[in-house]
């Protein structure tokens, strides 16, 4: 397992994934998905804040080397200052702001490009509050782009692993809630992380799926009718 999305689960791990969504499903209506993203959003407000934050961060000591000197600048870089037998104070201060400044604008852009091509810069800047907001968000969106809001009987229910987030969220349709709280949703998703994070994501995964399984069959049982609506292969997207 790694933190790459296409190859978080090896190819023997998906099958085995499958295969307990096909076995899951043959016991009730309800229709399981499971959906591996590299993250639930690209955070660029952070690529923003965090190049600004860090770039004046660095520029402090350079703006203040400046401001020391900034009387000797002075008197080189405007001649008619050489007749001033001493800077004012103020004068003094603007110039060292004004590199600071510049400075932070300048730096701005290549620090922005170290938090684009390194994300986990990002999560210095990001409160575990956004990041589970992000991914409720994403699962609700992948929820519906993926047809498990179509279903029957409305009995779909998405299992969502955000890489970056290090985030497992669970979302069911509102027929499932007319049955199942969110809560017994959320012990799923927390023995998927505790899985995850002990390298056993696919086998806790599995088990999840199994339980799902068992309680959609009590409250969902199977019809005669039934049939595969959606597909039961692991969807994976940036």
């Amino acid at each position: 397992m790694n933190n790459k999305y296409e190859s978080f689960f090896t190819e023997d791990e998906k099958q085995l994934i499958e295969k307990s969504i096909k076995e899951a499903e043959s016991r009730t209506s309800g229709e399981i998905v499971t959906m591996v993203v590299e993250r639930s959003d690209g955070y660029r407000d952070i690529d923003v804040i965090g190049g600004i934050t860090i770039a004046a961060m660095i520029s402090v000591f350079p703006a203040e080397i400046v401001y020391a000197n900034s009387e000797f600048l002075l008197r080189k870089i405007i001649p008619s200052m050489s007749w001033f037998s001493q800077i004012p104070d103020g004068t003094r201060f603007v110039t060292g702001l004004t590199a600071f400044i510049a400075l932070t604008i300048i730096l701005h852009f290549p620090v922005k490009l170290l938090f684009i091509n390194f994300p986990l810069l990002k999560r210095l800047f990001l409160s575990i509050k956004r990041m589970d907001a992000e991914v409720r968000e994403r699962a609700l969106s992948g929820f519906h782009e993926h047809g498990l809001g179509n279903t029957r009987d409305a009995t779909g229910v998405l299992f969502l692993i955000s890489i970056f987030e290090r985030r497992v969220h669970v979302l069911a349709d509102h027929g499932i809630y007319t049955k199942i709280r969110q809560e017994t949703l959320d012990k799923y998703a927390a023995s998927i992380s505790k899985g995850i994070a002990s390298g056993k994501g696919a086998e806790s995964l599995c088990g999840a799926i199994k339980d799902a399984g068992d309680e959609l069959e009590r409250h969902f049982p199977g019809k005669s009718d039934d049939k595969n609506e959606l597909s039961n292969r692991i969807v994976t997207e940036r």
